[in-house]
């Protein structure tokens, strides 16, 4: 088999959860995709080989073939699609729109794309606690408190997702929705990991780089907020996927999938639409239970 090295340049898209039902926790999730990906192939065949690709750009290609499929140019959030009723052509892009993520998340046996996308994905999950340790009034304390599992998150996730081998630089943080009360605090969670790596207190592994013009942004999810050929209207396609990833996996481990038909017909009743949406997800987790491969990353 022949040795390589991928170098990544990724931008970060965030979302999180509201708490989930029936339990006491909240979550976060981090899809980290590649905008920029080289691939540097030693002792083929051919000798040794470089390759150039953009993920980012040739997954929204896809989305955009999907929706005008089913003529479904809806805003896909999975908390929004109801649980039971008639299988749609919005439902069936929902979830070709997933099996799009899954195939983007996998290292090996695609069948979306030429070539793996090496998208990646890390998610936490975590009951509100501590918050007295902060400062500030109850908002401010939870935000910083927030802001915190996002730091750990992020560099939990590129130190175990990405190797010697697999290298990464972090261009850009995008987070859905509108600032809170106050924007997230680029000090807290993106400076803090670079001075600590500066300073030699816990620093970031040596295949880790973060872009020094590396910046938070906050915009909508809602792609009918942009003009189609803006990076914005590709950022919150980006963002739905999150979106849809992340209620993937909380369908998958805390809702439970109640599948009669994996592959309904439009227009068929079925009683767990989101089930049915999530299942390639659950199928993906089930392997990873096996240690196949590292796509992802999940603290609960």
């Amino acid at each position: 088999m022949e040795n390589q090295k991928t170098y990544s340049k990724v931008i970060v898209y965030h979302d999180e959860t509201k708490k989930i039902e029936n339990t006491n926790l909240y979550g976060h999730i981090l899809l980290f995709a590649p905008t920029e990906l080289k691939i540097e192939k030693y002792g083929t065949l051919f000798g040794d080989v470089v390759e150039d690709y953009q993920p980012i750009t040739e997954f929204h290609e896809k989305i955009m073939e999907i929706r005008k499929r089913y003529k479904a140019y809806h805003k896909s959030h999975f908390n929004e699609i109801p649980r039971s009723g008639k299988w749609t052509k919005y439902n069936q892009c929902e979830r070709e729109f997933v099996e799009l993520g899954i195939d983007a998340l996998k290292t090996k046996r695609i069948s979306m794309f030429k070539h793996p996308l090496l998208f990646k994905m890390a998610i936490i999950f975590y009951p509100l606690s501590m918050l007295d340790i902060y400062g500030g009034d109850k908002k401010e304390k939870r935000l910083r408190y927030h802001e915190t599992l996002f730091r750990m998150l992020l560099k939990g996730a590129v130190h175990f997702l990405y190797d010697k081998q697999n290298h990464i630089e972090i261009l850009k943080i995008i987070s859905d929705g509108n600032p809170y009360h106050r924007k997230l605090s680029e000090d807290r969670i993106l400076r803090r990991l670079i001075i600590d790596d500066l300073i030699g207190e816990r620093p970031l592994r040596d295949y880790v780089t973060i872009d020094p013009d590396c910046e938070i942004i906050q915009q909508s999810s809602n792609h009918k907020d942009f003009e189609e050929n803006t990076k914005e209207y590709l950022h919150a396609n980006m963002l739905q996927l999150a979106d849809m990833l992340l209620g993937c996996v909380i369908h998958s481990c805390y809702k439970g999938l109640r599948i009669q038909n994996p592959s309904p017909s439009i227009g068929q009743r079925v009683e767990d639409k989101r089930g049915i949406i999530a299942l390639p997800m659950k199928e993906m987790l089930d392997k990873r239970k096996r240690g196949k491969n590292w796509w992802c990353f999940i603290i609960s």
